[in-house]
């Protein structure tokens, strides 16, 4: 079983840009704020042949998040940099409930090779390509916004082929699936449940 699923999107317009955790920290779950949420996801990439190596990569992931909310009657964007644990799953605590973007990520892979991978859109569709210098913040198509207690952004996929060509699907989780190594299965459990037994006792999930 896969899971697979993906977001619905809606055009909107830029407004405002406002950055924070703008250093690479490992995630940790602090209570939770009035009105706030929690933001939860996971990432898995795989090396198909790049430097001749394949290997799946989960730990120390740099991930780039922008996220849209409503505060005090205005939009805004606030910009997330998060290293996934050692199983690949992120979390920030208390964000504005809204509408949030995996932008980019940037992991170690091959000899030595720091790959910054951002994305761009064509259309409805995001297409995630690798970048030299950053990765922009800019979105063009956001998702509908979650309103939740806990928002969840599944699981995202990165296969990185020979030529740095980068391709991604989205999980809710996966089960003893293959999604590109050949001989490979992954089983990873939605980010919510992975995060609920890390921080069980946390009243984000009383």
């Amino acid at each position: 079983m896969t899971g697979a699923s993906k977001w619905k999107h809606v055009p909107v317009f830029i407004l405002m840009l406002v950055f924070c955790a703008s250093t690479d920290t490992r995630w940790m779950i602090t209570p939770p704020q009035s009105g706030r949420s929690l933001l939860v996801g996971g990432i898995l990439v795989e090396n198909n042949g790049l430097d001749d190596i394949y290997q799946a990569h989960r730990a120390k992931i740099t991930v780039v998040i922008v996220g849209k909310s409503v505060v005090n009657g205005r939009e805004k964007m606030e910009a997330y940099r998060i290293k996934t644990d050692d199983n690949g799953y992120f979390a920030v605590s208390n964000v504005p409930p809204g509408a949030y973007v995996l932008k980019g990520i940037e992991v170690n892979i091959g000899y030595a090779n720091r790959m910054l991978i951002g994305s761009r859109w064509e259309g409805s569709s995001q297409i995630y390509y690798p970048v030299t210098n950053m990765i922009s913040h800019t979105v063009r198509v956001w998702p509908e916004p979650g309103s939740g207690h806990i928002i969840n952004m599944n699981i995202h996929y990165f296969l990185i082929d020979r030529t740095g060509r980068v391709g991604h699907r989205e999980f809710r989780f996966l089960n003893n699936t293959p999604v590109g190594l050949k001989d490979i299965r992954h089983t990873m459990p939605s980010p919510e449940d992975y995060i609920r037994t890390k921080a069980e006792a946390s009243d984000w999930f009383k």
